[in-house]
């Protein structure tokens, strides 16, 4: 029998080509590259390769080229934690894809991403038997929702969780468009710009009473917990009945914000796991590992290299 997994994390695995700038370009503009620098990346890989490092039995599902370069960098890097790749698909046609990204002296970052064949996952890419071997699906930033919603229907026959975690490639079709795949969540991790851009919400200085109002329209979908993410705010939680602002930790220097999402995802899923619980009390204290874990990923370049692993998150998870 196949050993049972942690988490799998679906979506895309792209190639980031990080350019190091001063400034954004304006309009016909130019600006000065100082360092180009080659990293594995993607939403939902960046996140197992995380819960890997972190310790968890971890497995991708992704769709890479014909076994290209760019794949085989992903497939590298993600043997380097001991992530499961053997779920992973190949396209015959279309090549891996990529993202290129400027990053300037602030940790402001500007991102085109290129899917290639990420976008190409397919329902029938997703095998009932491989899903059933995770105690928690997670998904995130795919704009093909349809191995979204296959993989969702599966994990919640085997009332395996599902967490979703968009990113705007969801976000911009609209709550019509993707409602099928919200009513099969468990768990909604949003970050505050998808959540005002999804809900329409004209008022970006939300406090926490109308943000507990606005979440009704994507908790009555059947969520148990919706988490905004609010950069240096830290998080907001509610499950419709309470609600809490997770403050986050303290960060020395902020060298590159790209991947904090992804990292306060896996933060929250390696405490998650531990539990399977959607008891408010626990949310809160997942919520805190995901902060922390998110505070540690934004002070080294890259979405992964700031990720502790496993013996060092242990020595200082605890450090208030």
């Amino acid at each position: 029998m196949p050993e049972k997994l942690d988490v799998i994390c679906i979506g895309a695995a792209l190639v980031d080509m990080v350019a190091k700038v001063e400034r954004h370009p304006l309009e016909d503009d130019e600006v000065f590259v100082s360092e180009l620098t080659l990293l594995s990346g993607g939403a939902a890989a960046n996140t197992a390769y995380a819960c890997a490092k972190l310790g968890l039995n971890s497995a991708f599902i992704g769709k890479l080229g014909p076994h290209d370069e760019f794949g085989g960098k992903i497939i590298e890097d993600f043997k380097e934690v001991s992530l499961d790749t053997s779920l992973i698909k190949y396209s015959d046609i279309y090549g891996t894809g990529s993202a290129y990204v400027a990053l300037n002296s602030k940790g402001d970052r500007r991102i085109y991403a290129h899917s290639g064949a990420a976008n190409f996952l397919s329902r029938e890419d997703i095998v009932p038997d491989e899903i059933k071997r995770a105690r928690v699906i997670f998904l995130s930033s795919l704009k093909n929702i349809e191995p979204f919603i296959e993989a969702a229907n599966i994990a919640k026959k085997q009332e395996i969780p599902v967490i979703l975690n968009p990113g705007m490639l969801i976000i911009d079709q609209g709550l019509e468009n993707i409602n099928d795949l919200f009513e099969k969540l468990d768990i909604l991790i949003i970050s505050q710009r998808e959540f005002v851009t999804l809900l329409n919400i004209k008022d970006l200085e939300l406090d926490e009473k109308s943000m507990v109002l606005a979440s009704r329209a994507l908790l009555n979908l059947g969520l148990r917990v919706l988490i905004v993410t609010m950069g240096s705010e830290g998080a907001f939680l509610t499950n419709g009945i309470d609600s809490a602002m997770i403050p986050p930790r303290k960060v020395e220097k902020v060298i590159d914000t790209t991947g904090a999402g992804d990292a306060f995802s896996a933060g929250f899923i390696y405490k998650f796991v531990q539990h399977l619980s959607y008891d408010f009390e626990d949310f809160k204290i997942d919520a805190e590992y995901g902060n922390f874990i998110a505070g540690k990923c934004i002070q080294k370049l890259g979405a992964r290299n700031g990720i502790p692993n496993e013996k060092e998150l242990m020595t200082i998870i605890d450090d208030k």
